[in-house]
């Protein structure tokens, strides 16, 4: 007979392997730490008479009182989001929306410390006109170079995320891109366009897949050139679609650190950009060349109208509406 105690074993550890692979991998991180505070927090601060589990309102607003001491409010509302997720997890219910005295606790820890919005400036055609010359693209035969210049212009010109194109995790040819899933359209030799198989994304947990379609610029700054380039100079075509003469991978780090580089190369204050700048570029700049909101969300994968919040306006169309509003003229009352 099959050990029914070795069976239940091995059971609970799948359940909870399954339990950890329920939310994105980023997340689990963050609630992580969540846990790893609150746990350290009931250890050394928490009064003898409030229970751990199930949690009550007294001890997380302890809780919060406690973080605020040292991280921003938006930390401090992921963290207690982990401690609903561990409760959950150990079969506990805890609904934090039914404590109020919570929640005003949390928006006075916000007043006090202020909304700060963490600034992420667009990646536009100007700068990567300006990574151009600094990578010498034309000329250059370095290989680093020729695969992070195609990683930006697959970037900005296919609207990714940078979590999309790179590989942050060991590879895995179901999850991460990979060399073959790149094809050109209609023929390798001179293609109007490629198309990107995506497997996996922040918005595609399930893996169901999306291929994208990006088009040939017939300029510099053309995403197909810059990947057949990179491709040429490859000599494997295994493993991920990004990497270094080296064979490390090229994280989502690397390539913030890479565009960041540049950018102060060329007198940019490099910390206001990051790794959602390429996004941000892509969607304004095809707002400001008046692409229609519906090619926008097909581009971007945007299934609402989120994608706005995305899109800088120019100062040069902020200050032409003064002008339009003095130049409109009074009805005539008759």
């Amino acid at each position: 007979m099959p050990d029914s105690t070795g069976t239940f074993t091995n059971l609970n550890a799948d359940i909870q392997r399954y339990l950890g692979l329920s939310i994105a991998a980023s997340t689990n991180q963050t609630y992580r730490s969540g846990e790893k505070q609150f746990l350290d927090f009931c250890q050394l601060c928490r009064p003898t008479n409030l229970p751990m589990f199930p949690a009550n309102e007294e001890l997380l607003m302890k809780f919060v009182a406690y973080l605020a001491q040292s991280i921003k409010h938006s930390s401090i509302k992921c963290y207690l989001a982990a401690v609903r997720h561990l409760h959950i997890r150990m079969g506990y219910k805890l609904d934090l929306t039914k404590f109020v005295r919570l929640q005003l606790v949390c928006r006075g820890v916000k007043r006090s410390q202020g909304d700060h919005p963490r600034v992420r400036l667009p990646i536009t055609i100007h700068h990567l006109h300006l990574f151009y010359a600094l990578l010498a693209v034309p000329y250059t035969q370095h290989f680093d170079s020729l695969m992070v210049w195609a990683a930006m212009t697959l970037a900005f010109f296919g609207f990714l995320r940078l979590g999309e194109l790179t590989c942050n995790s060991k590879f895995s040819p179901e999850i991460h891109l990979a060399p073959r899933d790149v094809r050109f359209f209609p023929h390798q030799g001179n293609p109007d366009f490629m198309t990107l198989g995506i497997k996996a994304s922040k918005t595609d947990p399930f893996r169901s897949g999306h291929t994208i379609t990006i088009g040939k610029t017939g300029l510099p700054l053309c995403p197909i050139s810059a990947m057949q380039k990179y491709l040429q100079a490859r000599d494997t075509s295994s493993g991920p679609l990004f990497i270094y003469s080296s064979g490390t991978p090229l994280t989502k780090t690397a390539l913030v650190s890479e565009t960041r580089a540049l950018l102060s190369r060329s007198g940019f204050n490099a910390s206001h950009y990051a790794g959602h700048s390429y996004r941000i570029g892509a969607a304004t700049t095809a707002a400001s060349a008046g692409l229609p909101t519906w090619l926008i969300k097909t581009m971007g994968r945007w299934s609402s109208d989120c994608y706005e919040r995305y899109v800088r306006v120019p100062h040069s169309v902020l200050s032409d509406v003064s002008k339009t509003l003095a130049k409109k003229k009074k009805k005539t009352h008759l």
